[in-house]
C-alpha cells in the first residue's frame, strides 16, 4: 500500500482542487441535446426532460468547489463508501405511459492541470446499492447500459468521485479533478404512440342497450354447420354512432368485432366499410353485381368482385360494369388511379392492414323474409343455387386468376344488426324485408340513399342477389342491374387504434375519427 504520509500531507495542505462537472446528453428519436452545469452546494435541483423521461441532478449538500472539502481527500474504497455526504444525487423519472431505456456513461472533461484519470475512482449506487464503479484507466467508460425504466417509475442514483489513496503522490498537489457524467435516454419511435390492438380497443369501449353506440351481440353455436359460431360480437348500431375511422386516407366506418372463419377455426376480426355520403369524399358510383352473360350469382366469379380486388385494390384503370341506377350493366373502363371522379384505390400502407387470410362465407338465402339472426346463419351456411359448382367460401384457395381476395361487400346481417334506438328489439325480431315498415332505416347507420348491393345471393335462381333498398328493406334484384356498393374488409389482428389525438373531442366521431397503425 502507498505510504499514508502522502495522503495526510495532501489532506493537511488541502492542495487538491475539486472541479466536477455533470453533463446530461439526451437522445430522443435521433435528436440530441447537450446541457452542461456545475454542481454547487447551495444550487437547486437541475431537471432535464427527454420525452417522458425526466432526469433530475441534485447537488449534495457537502459537495463544493472548496479546496478543503473532505470529500476529495485521498481515500480507500471502503472509506469512500462511508462518506454518503459526498454523493451527487441523481433521479430518473418516467413521467409517461411507456417504458424507456437509458445509459449512464463516464467521460473526461477538458480542464487545466487535471489529475490523471487513472488515479480517480467513481462509485455509482442505485437505490443505495453499489451497481458500478470506475476502476480503469481511460477516458470513457459505461457505468449503466440499456437499463429499463417502467412507466411511472422513479430510480434514484448517487455518484461519488474520489482520489485513490494508493495511487496519488506529491506531484498531484493543486491538481483538478475533471470528470463528466453522461446520461443517454433512448425512446423507440415505434413506441411513441403504441396504441392498443383494435379488437381490444373496441371491446373496452362501454357498450349500450339503447340509442347509438356499441352493442353486444351474442350468438348461439351453429353446430349443424360443423362450426361453433358462438362467440359474442360487438357491433356499432343506431343512426349516428361514433364509429368513424381514418383508412386509406379516407373516412371509413367500423362495423364491429365480428366472427370470421380462418384455417385455425372461428376467430374474430375488426370489420370496416367504406360508405358514401362523407362530405368532400368521392362516391363509388353504381356497378352491376355481375354481367348478364351466364347468369351465375356466384361471388367467386363475379365482375364486381374482380373490380374491387383488381383495379380498385391496385389503384389502376381497367374493366368494370357500370350503368345508370336500375339499368342493365354496360362494360366500361373505370379509373381508380386518382385521376378521375372515382375514389383512388388503396395505397401500400392500407393494403398491409387488410387480413388476406380470412375466409369469407358466401352462403345464400331463399329470400329476404328472414331476421338478422337467420340471415347471419344462412350467410355462413352451405346452401347456394344448385348450378353453382364451387365451394361456398371465398378465400385464396377458391379465388381465380391473380386477383386479391380481401375486399368484399356488407352482408345483409351487417345491415340488420346495425339498427339501434328504441326500435332495435322490434326490428331484430322482424324480417329484413319488413325493415321499412318499422322505421328501422331511421335508426340504422348503414341505411343507403339508393339500391345498394350486398355480398349474399339467393338459392332459387342463378341471376338474383340480395340488395338494400333506399326505403330500408332488404330485397332481391337481378345481378346484371346496377347499384351502389359499400366496399368492406377485415383488419389484421396486429392493427392498432392509436391514442386519441384530440382528447377534447369524442374519439371516433366524424370530426375526430379513429386512427389506425
Amino acid at each position: 500500500m502507498k505510504d499514508k504520509k502522502v495522503g495526510s500531507v495532501i489532506k493537511t495542505e488541502a492542495k487538491v482542487i475539486a472541479y466536477v462537472v455533470i453533463c446530461l446528453v439526451i437522445i430522443v428519436l435521433g435528436i440530441s441535446y447537450a446541457l452542461f452545469f456545475e454542481v454547487k452546494g447551495n444550487e437547486k435541483n437541475q431537471i432535464v426532460k427527454a420525452g417522458t423521461l425526466e432526469f433530475t441532478y441534485a447537488s449534495g449538500s457537502q459537495i463544493t468547489n472548496a479546496t478543503n472539502s473532505d470529500c476529495f481527500i485521498p481515500m480507500s474504497n471502503e472509506e469512500a463508501l462511508s462518506h454518503s455526504e459526498c454523493e451527487y444525487k441523481v433521479s430518473i423519472t418516467n413521467t409517461g405511459t411507456l417504458p424507456g431505456n437509458y445509459n449512464i456513461n463516464l467521460n473526461s472533461e477538458s480542464v487545466e492541470n487535471p489529475i490523471a484519470l487513472s488515479k480517480l475512482k467513481v462509485i455509482l449506487k442505485k437505490e443505495g446499492e453499489v451497481v458500478s464503479d470506475y476502476p480503469k484507466e481511460g477516458t470513457t467508460t459505461s457505468l449503466v447500459t440499456n437499463e429499463k425504466i417502467e412507466a411511472g417509475s422513479v430510480i434514484n442514483y448517487s455518484v461519488q468521485v474520489y482520489v485513490d489513496e494508493e495511487l496519488v503522490d506529491a506531484n498531484d498537489d493543486e491538481k483538478n479533478i475533471s470528470l463528466k457524467i453522461n446520461g443517454d435516454a433512448v425512446v423507440n419511435s415505434e413506441e411513441v404512440n403504441p396504441g392498443m390492438p383494435a379488437i381490444d380497443y373496441i371491446k373496452n369501449i362501454a357498450t349500450v342497450e339503447s340509442g347509438d353506440g356499441l352493442y353486444v351481440v351474442p350468438h348461439e353455436a351453429l353446430e349443424e354447420l360443423g362450426q361453433e359460431w358462438n362467440k359474442t360480437e360487438y357491433r356499432y348500431a343506431g343512426l349516428k354512432p361514433n364509429n368513424y375511422v381514418k383508412f386509406n386516407n379516407e373516412i371509413w366506418r367500423i362495423i364491429g368485432v365480428v366472427n370470421v372463419k380462418t384455417e385455425n377455426g372461428i376467430e374474430q376480426r375488426v370489420k370496416i366499410v367504406r360508405q358514401d355520403g362523407v362530405e368532400g369524399q368521392k362516391d363509388f358510383g353504381n356497378y352491376a353485381w355481375d354481367k348478364d352473360v351466364d347468369y351465375i350469382n356466384e361471388w367467386n366469379t363475379s365482375k364486381l368482385k374482380d373490380m374491387l380486388n383488381g383495379i380498385y385494390y391496385e389503384s389502376d384503370i381497367g374493366e368494370c360494369y357500370t350503368g345508370n341506377n336500375g339499368s342493365t350493366a354496360v362494360q366500361n373502363t373505370c379509373d381508380f388511379s386518382g385521376n378521375s371522379n372515382l375514389p383512388k384505390g388503396l395505397d401500400e400502407t392500407t393494403k398491409n392492414m387488410i387480413d388476406k387470410e380470412v375466409i369469407w362465407n358466401i352462403g345464400s338465402s331463399s329470400n329476404a323474409q328472414v331476421t338478422a339472426k337467420e340471415i347471419y346463419e344462412k350467410e355462413r351456411g352451405i346452401d347456394v343455387y344448385s348450378d353453382i359448382k364451387s365451394e361456398t367460401e371465398w378465400s385464396n384457395k377458391t379465388d381465380v386468376g391473380n386477383k386479391f381476395n380481401g375486399i368484399g361487400l356488407i352482408y345483409p346481417s351487417d345491415y340488420g344488426y346495425a339498427v339501434g334506438g328504441s326500435v332495435r328489439n322490434t326490428c331484430l325480431t322482424n324480417y329484413l324485408s319488413n325493415y321499412n315498415s318499422y322505421a328501422c332505416k331511421f335508426s340504422d347507420w348503414l341505411t343507403s340513399t339508393a339500391e345498394t348491393w350486398t355480398l349474399t345471393s339467393v338459392n332459387y335462381s342463378s341471376y338474383v342477389s340480395l340488395y338494400l333498398h333506399p326505403d330500408g328493406h332488404i330485397g332481391v334484384s337481378g345481378i346484371f342491374l346496377t347499384g351502389k356498393i359499400f366496399p368492406s374488409l377485415y383488419l389484421k389482428l396486429s392493427i392498432k387504434i392509436l391514442p386519441n389525438p384530440q382528447p377534447n373531442q369524442e374519439y371516433g366521431s366524424l370530426e375526430n375519427p379513429f386512427v389506425l397503425q
